[in-house]
């Protein structure tokens, strides 16, 4: 019977790459399975340098290599070889050698399957894969060395490729077939010769790959200078490698002396001055998704944009560091519970407490979404020329972000699948949803200065009546990614937005006590309190 074919493509979001990077290849954009092709979008990042919390970095290390479905490669490398595998491949080479030209990739690739020097798995599709792959590195190699599959470096490549294939990858996909989930990989630190074009192979095997350097030197760069086979996301900070983490660290700084570092920062870069009003009124937001303490979000939630850790602005984009929390519960001190509620409410700020706030619709978006598409994928300019885009009184360059951040949100969901749903499926559902915002929403868009104060949405749902929908959960997600602070309370401590937002896209924080149809306590502001507000915006 004829094997499947293969197609890995490289995932070019960069955006939310850790929650990426967990989540399976499926929900992914491009994603087929059939008879004859399975083809997925393998995750292969650079990431570069450190973010201003080190403790929250190196923590995030140790989840990865506690977490069993990854592989820390950099850590467990295994660099033994079978010494029957290494004369069968000195032979090899020593033919090879022998050669004015030496021998082809092909006749070479053929001549080490043939020799059990690649291995053999019970998946045909798996073992074409592999030989194809293969040769595509050691073509790879050919082009970037002056003298080609000649070099001095060669030998040492090619033994290490064979002896990592078969520690490694013969491990990983002993009982795996061409339709299961192929291994995530992180490294850490530094890379030799050989360990980058190994990299390079599990990426174009299909693996997710993570490189992190926090030294910012980036070793991939000197064969993968015009990202064809990894992406890079640098952070701003470069410090000297430390040893890979053996444990968590505890939080050393606060919140607040990590954002007045952030701050002195800003104030000593040459690049970055002091942003004018609208000065990135013509940029496309890109949320960062901040993760805190519940203590945290008080704190974050009262600076502008620009002065919050990882605020950036690259190729035409505003990053924008964001918080997306669920506060489940109440504290034992009432007061301080609606106190800290009341500081998150201001002049822009959407408190909702009445569910649905987006209205279900029957209406069948298909024909819709299908003449948005340019060459398969949605198309920023054909959404915002079609009959149907009701956002066209608005200004150009908000239209722009608001279709461009919908087709984020259509090709990179965080909207849960529902039980037999596709994803082509649950696309065209985000994209109806998203066709239909409120126009309070659009005015506090269209008054959002990038750089400035984040507008907020606070949702107060107390289980009184209905919950947070689907459709609810779909806006909030958008609003997210568009780059606004939400903030969600459930004193009853039940699960609302749990059941349609990936767990991976905000924080829960669980306070002391479960309490059920809390009315909400709106803001009261007595004379004295008048009194202080003024005295606080003077000093």
């Amino acid at each position: 019977m004829k094997g499947k074919k293969i197609n890995v493509l490289l995932y070019a979001n960069q955006e939310n790459w850790l929650q990426t990077f967990h989540e399976s290849v499926k929900l992914r954009p491009n994603y087929i399975q059939n008879e004859e092709l399975v083809q997925f979008e393998a995750m292969a990042l650079r990431v570069n340098g450190v973010p201003l919390d080190h403790d929250e970095y190196f923590n995030m290390l140790v989840d990865l290599e506690e977490n069993d479905t990854i592989f820390v490669l950099s850590e467990h490398l295994d660099k033994t070889i079978d010494q029957r595998d290494f004369q069968a491949l000195q032979e090899i080479l020593q033919r090879h050698t022998s050669e004015p030209k030496g021998l082809s990739i092909n006749r070479l690739v053929a001549m080490m399957y043939g020799s059990q020097l690649l291995p053999k798995l019970a998946d045909d599709s798996l073992n074409r894969h592999l030989q194809l792959k293969v040769i595509e590195v050691l073509s790879m190699f050919q082009q970037q060395q002056s003298f080609g599959l000649l070099s001095n470096d060669f030998r040492r490549v090619l033994i290490d490729l064979v002896k990592w294939l078969k520690n490694h990858w013969a491990k990983w996909m002993a009982t795996s077939n061409v339709d299961d989930e192929f291994p995530r990989i992180v490294w850490y630190g530094p890379l030799k010769p050989s360990e980058k074009y190994f990299i390079v192979l599990l990426i174009k095997l299909g693996c997710d790959v993570l490189l992190f350097d926090p030294t910012g030197e980036d070793a991939m760069i000197a064969i993968d200078q015009d990202e064809q086979f990894t992406k890079v996301y640098n952070y701003s900070e470069k410090i000297p490698l430390e040893p890979f983490p053996s444990e968590k660290r505890q939080r050393q700084s606060t919140v607040g002396y990590r954002s007045s570092q952030h701050f002195d920062r800003l104030l000593t870069d040459g690049n970055a001055g002091v942003f004018k009003a609208w000065q990135f009124q013509h940029h496309i937001p890109q949320a960062l998704t901040l993760r805190m303490t519940y203590d945290d979000i008080f704190i974050y939630a009262k600076e502008k944009a620009m002065i919050r850790p990882e605020f950036k602005v690259e190729n035409k984009h505003v990053i924008i560091p964001v918080i997306f929390a669920k506060i489940s519960g109440v504290t034992t001190n009432r007061d301080e519970y609606w106190s800290r509620l009341h500081q998150l409410i201001g002049p822009q700020t959407l408190l909702l407490k009445q569910f649905p706030y987006m209205q279900a619709s029957k209406s069948n978006f298909q024909f819709h979404y299908n003449h948005s598409l340019d060459k398969g994928r949605l198309s920023a300019d054909k959404m915002m020329q079609s009959d149907w885009w009701q956002y066209r009184e608005f200004p150009a360059e908000l239209q722009k972000a608001m279709a461009v951040t919908i087709i984020n949100c259509c090709e990179n969901p965080t909207i849960k699948l529902e039980k037999g749903e596709s994803p082509d499926a649950l696309s065209v559902t985000i994209f109806k949803y998203l066709a239909q915002i409120p126009e309070e929403i659009i005015r506090l868009l269209q008054n959002y200065d990038y750089a400035q104060d984040i507008p907020k949405i606070v949702v107060y749902d107390n289980g009184q009546g209905q919950s947070v929908t689907r459709e609810d959960a779909i806006l909030l997600a958008f609003l997210n990614r568009f780059g606004l602070d939400i903030v969600l309370y459930n004193p009853t401590g039940k699960l609302d937005i749990e059941h349609y937002i990936t767990e991976q896209s905000y924080d829960v924080h669980r306070l002391d006590d479960m309490v059920f149809d809390m009315a909400f306590q709106e803001v009261t502001v007595s004379g004295s309190k008048k009194i202080k507000k003024f005295f606080d915006r003077l000093f």
